[in-house]
């Protein structure tokens, strides 16, 4: 197996080397036209004699290679020289099979406010919490001398919410504060706790401040994209920020009731037994909360919002569990595949042609050089096929359509892997690897023991 970093380039440097498609491994390719994909029968190889030179010709073909990182939770790979089912099963367990932390039990104590307890309940459920699943164990797993689960601080982690709306927002600042003070007492933490860790922290010198990742991450979008849309994420990126100012003050409308705003921030991490020394306040990264501790991995996402005099209290279990039996457990905000394009100019296209082909019909996909004939200026030649999109806008076109052969490698596969937050996203792929192969050793386990039982 090989692994290596292959990042796109731009400028004069040249292009990581794409492999030729081996239709012999495959028994065909898919050939694109105008009306879909239509797959091309090729001659293959022998079906593999015994599963010994199966691993043979699958060691010799596969390949694994990072292709880029455009934020801390998306990473693009590509998988050469394995079947679909391989690809689509890593898919599916990435989305549904890799365990995580999420609220599963919601003890309501009082909720006078407009949201129904179920509801809440739901949305609580959905709240991403940023901590390493790794260092849990599955709930159930210790029983007590009964055979009952039992509760621990390896297996469960608690939060509480104590909310009250004041009748203004001066007097729900002072409330806040109040009541603040009393959960700090109480041993609870709060965003606003962790917050106030992280700048204490910083002041003491020689750490990094709360906003440096986010330069790092800009550094990261700044690289070249293999998907050609660096230019405008980074448009995006400055549109969205310049817009922020504007839009962040909430509207006062006059001679109308005071409302609270309940945000993630508000949850209480209750932390049992060891577990605030294992996550301590001051500590960082994925896997260890926003700033330190067990915290949701977002701290304003809003839950509710409250009138004067109504309440929100209730305490919350977080428990181990997988996105097969709930949507809150998947590590993923998606995680997809599409197949490696293959694009081949069988005919030259110069001058007007080749202009309008590179800036207009597939940007990113050509380029442009100059021409050896005398007769013309440039040519178009193919750069960068990770960025077709498959559009097939130059079929427009009569004399484009007759020049390029596009097609399909159906054993090369480019997955888009992008994380809620709560795990980085290389690290999914490695569990979700680990478990493939689990289920592979079990699938084994299993097939000697039928072979067992016919002998």
């Amino acid at each position: 197996v090989s692994s290596s970093i292959t990042l796109p380039t731009s400028g004069n440097s040249p292009m990581p080397p794409i492999p030729e498609p081996d239709t012999s491994a495959t028994g065909g390719i898919y050939d694109v036209n105008e009306s879909g994909i239509q797959f091309r029968h090729t001659p293959s190889l022998p079906t593999p004699a015994n599963g010994d030179e199966f691993l043979k010709r699958l060691k010799s073909s596969f390949q694994f290679n990072i292709l880029e990182r455009p934020s801390k939770n998306e990473l693009v790979f590509e998988l050469i020289g394995v079947d679909v089912s391989f690809a689509n099963a890593l898919r599916r367990i990435m989305i549904a099979e890799i365990p995580t932390m999420a609220l599963e039990h919601v003890y309501m104590w009082n909720n006078s406010g407009l949201i129904h307890d179920e509801v809440l309940s739901h949305r609580l459920g959905l709240v991403p919490l940023n901590v390493d699943p790794r260092l849990f164990d599955e709930y159930g797993q210790d029983v007590d001398d009964s055979g009952e689960a039992v509760l621990s601080d390896r297996n469960t982690i608690v939060f509480r919410m104590n909310v009250v709306c004041g009748k203004s927002k001066v007097d729900d600042e002072l409330l806040q504060k109040q009541r603040n003070s009393e959960f700090k007492a109480e041993g609870l933490v709060s965003g606003y706790d962790v917050e106030e860790a992280q700048l204490k922290k910083n002041e003491k010198g020689g750490n990094k401040k709360i906003g440096d990742d986010d330069d790092e991450m800009k550094e990261d979008v700044e690289e070249p994209s293999v998907m050609n849309l660096s230019v405008a994420d980074r448009a995006a990126a400055d549109a969205a920020a310049s817009n922020l100012n504007k839009s962040s003050t909430p509207i006062d409308t006059p001679h109308r009731p005071f409302t609270r705003h309940v945000y993630t921030r508000d949850l209480l991490w209750c932390p049992q037994g060891d577990q605030l020394a294992r996550f301590p306040l001051h500590s960082s990264g994925v896997g260890s909360g926003v700033g330190g501790g067990i915290r949701p991995l977002h701290e304003d996402i809003l839950l509710a919002k409250l009138r004067p005099g109504q309440v929100i209290e209730f305490e919350a279990h977080a428990r181990k569990g997988i996105g097969k039996d709930h949507a809150k457990w998947s590590p993923v905000a998606t995680a997809s595949y599409r197949l490696m394009p293959s694009i081949e100019i069988v005919k030259p296209i110069y001058d007007e042609l080749a202009e309008e082909l590179v800036n207009w019909m597939e940007p990113g996909v050509f380029k442009l050089e100059e021409a050896d004939e005398v007769d013309h200026r440039v040519k178009a030649v193919v750069v960068n096929p990770y960025a077709c999109t498959m559009s097939r806008n130059f079929m427009r076109n009569p004399a484009l359509k007759e020049s390029i052969k596009m097609s399909r490698i159906p054993n090369h596969f480019i997955f888009s892997v992008e994380s809620v937050g709560m795990m980085e996203p290389a690290v999914i792929v490695a569990e979700a690897l680990k478990v493939l192969k689990n289920k592979a050793g079990n699938l084994s386990g299993l097939t000697y023991e039928a072979e067992e039982m016919n002998e």
